[in-house]
C-alpha cells in the first residue's frame, strides 16, 4: 500500500462516522442556550476539521474513531463556552441531560468537563465510561462491547462513576 492510501484510511473512516457524529452532537446539544450558540451541524464540522488535523494514524475502526469525536466534540464545546464567557454580554450556559436518568436534569456543559476531568485523574476507565455513555450515548450494553468489559463490569462502573459525577456536580 502506497503511504498516500494509508493516510486516506482514517478519513475515510472520519467520513464514514459522520452521521453518527451528527448524531451525537444533537444529542449533546440538548438545551436551548446550547442551541443559540453552536448547531449540531456546526459542532460536528469542527470536531471533524479539529480531528482532520490531528493524527488519527492509530484509530483502529469506527468506535474508536468515534470515541476521539466525542472527546473532541467536548473539547469544542468547552473551547466554545469559554470563548462565550469572555465576552462582555452574558454567556450562554450550554447544556446537556445526564443519560438514563432525566430525573437529574441538564448538565451544565463547562460543569460537566471539570469534574470529569477529576474522575480521570482518580480513575481512568470510569471517565471512559462516562464519556462514551454521555458524548456517544452509548447504551450499557454499547459500552461493554466498544471496551471489551462485560455488562455487569460497565454497569458496575457506570454506576459508581455516575454518583461521583451527581455527588460533584451538586456542589458546582
Amino acid at each position: 500500500m502506497a503511504d498516500g492510501e494509508h493516510s486516506t484510511i482514517p478519513e475515510a473512516l472520519l467520513g464514514a462516522c459522520y452521521a453518527d457524529m451528527r448524531r451525537m452532537a444533537r444529542r449533546i446539544l440538548v438545551g436551548d442556550g446550547a442551541g443559540a450558540v453552536i448547531q449540531p451541524t456546526e459542532l460536528a464540522n469542527e470536531a471533524a476539521i479539529r480531528l482532520l488535523r490531528s493524527n488519527l494514524a492509530g484509530v483502529s475502526g469506527a468506535g474508536h474513531m468515534l470515541a476521539y469525536a466525542a472527546r473532541t466534540m467536548r473539547q469544542v464545546l468547552i473551547d466554545e463556552a469559554r470563548k462565550q464567557g469572555a465576552q462582555k454580554r452574558q454567556a450562554v450556559e450550554m447544556l446537556t441531560v445526564f443519560p438514563d436518568d432525566p430525573a437529574q436534569g441538564l448538565v451544565n456543559i463547562e460543569d460537566l468537563d471539570r469534574v470529569l476531568a477529576q474522575l480521570a485523574s482518580h480513575s481512568p476507565d470510569h471517565a471512559r465510561i462516562v464519556e462514551l455513555r454521555f458524548m456517544l450515548g452509548l447504551s450499557v450494553e454499547e459500552t461493554a462491547a466498544a471496551t471489551g468489559l462485560s455488562h455487569r463490569t460497565v454497569l458496575r462502573r457506570w454506576n459508581a462513576a455516575r454518583l461521583w459525577l451527581l455527588e460533584r456536580l451538586e456542589l458546582a
